[in-house]
């Protein structure tokens, strides 16, 4: 008998969900094909860094990845001196601000179909949060906000429906009222969103309490746009993520919630081989997993290795919003 607290099923949704609905969101692919050239000018020392790295290895842009320059970056402890260091915390902030310019709010646009098709997803993940127990989990890589902008876009779903966090976020405007409904789509970003901000004055760690939601029609939005948003880029080095509350509540509930689902679907997640901590992580909850949904031809290295992971008759390729409209 599953218990109150608990979700029957969960989706686990990655990059490939969002592109599908949204295919001006960039993929981990689409961000690495802007370095270095792609690079805009707002970020001079990161552009320079990645240039330079890509002299030392003689021009071959394999080694030039998202994912490898982004943890060389962040775990870059030791410094010859003051100047060093600050050139360092220069670069941390240009590469996190780069990442979130290119994933950008301004990407959530929906035509009518996929908003429609995305529309009927949303309404079947709705739980009543007044009866005691919830049926459906979004469990998010993402932090684009797709889902909340669909959500706000939509006045049936935007009158009727919140997105629960798994974690109380106040608005950065605090005395600021905002309508609260039973029905919720209950939606864990276990990497942080463009929305989420460290709260003005706060301290390096990433505590709850120093954490706020941001929306472009708050009065705020003015005073924090400037500002990155909180979110764990794609690197190796997560560490400094992870000191404060936020992320350890927020990762720590997804863990049970999965140990405790009977059914878990996985939409645009390829599972990378380069992130061992979430393959060990969702890995050992293999036994629950009902379908993993891909898009790649037929032959492509990634779909075979996924089928040679999870097993062929698991792995389902199809655009994830074909699969939705099919569920």
């Amino acid at each position: 008998m599953m218990q109150s607290n608990c979700y029957r099923r969960i989706f686990v949704l990655g990059s490939g969900f969002s592109k599908s609905f949204s295919p001006q969101m960039p993929t981990l692919r689409d961000l690495n094909e802007l370095i270095p050239f792609g690079i805009p000018d707002e970020f001079p020392h990161f552009r320079d860094y990645c240039k330079r790295f890509l002299t030392l290895c003689n021009g071959d842009s394999d080694y030039l990845g998202i994912e490898p320059l982004a943890t060389s970056i962040l775990s870059a402890q030791i410094f010859p001196g003051e100047r060093e260091r600050l050139y360092h915390a220069s670069l941390r902030f240009e590469l996190l601000r780069f990442i979130a310019s290119v994933i950008r709010r301004d990407n959530d646009v929906l035509d009518e179909s996929a908003a429609a098709i995305l529309k009927q997803f949303l309404v079947s993940c709705e739980n009543d949060s007044a009866s005691g127990s919830r049926e459906t989990l979004l469990l998010s890589f993402n932090y684009d906000t797709l889902i909340e902008t669909a959500i706000a876009k939509d006045k049936e779903l935007s009158e009727q429906v919140s997105v629960d966090y798994g974690v109380k976020i106040d608005p950065a405007d605090r005395s600021a009222k905002r309508g609260k409904s039973s029905r919720t789509i209950d939606l864990i970003k276990l990497h942080g969103s463009l929305n989420w901000f460290p709260v003005k004055g706060a301290s390096d760690e990433l505590d709850l309490k120093n954490v706020c939601e941001v929306e472009p029609q708050d009065r705020s939005f003015p005073i924090y746009c400037e500002d990155t948003p909180i979110f764990i880029p794609m690197a190796h080095a997560k560490e400094s993520f992870l000191r404060g509350s936020l992320f350890n509540l927020l990762w720590s509930k997804a863990d049970y919630y999965l140990k405790n689902a009977e059914e878990i679907y996985f939409i645009g997640y390829g599972f990378p081989k380069t992130d061992i901590n979430n393959l060990e992580f969702l890995l050992r909850h293999r036994d629950r997993f009902k379908k993993v949904v891909v898009f790649e031809h037929d032959g492509r290295h990634d779909l075979e290795r996924l089928q040679k992971l999870l097993g062929e008759e698991l792995v389902e390729s199809c655009d994830a919003k074909e699969f939705i409209k099919n569920l």
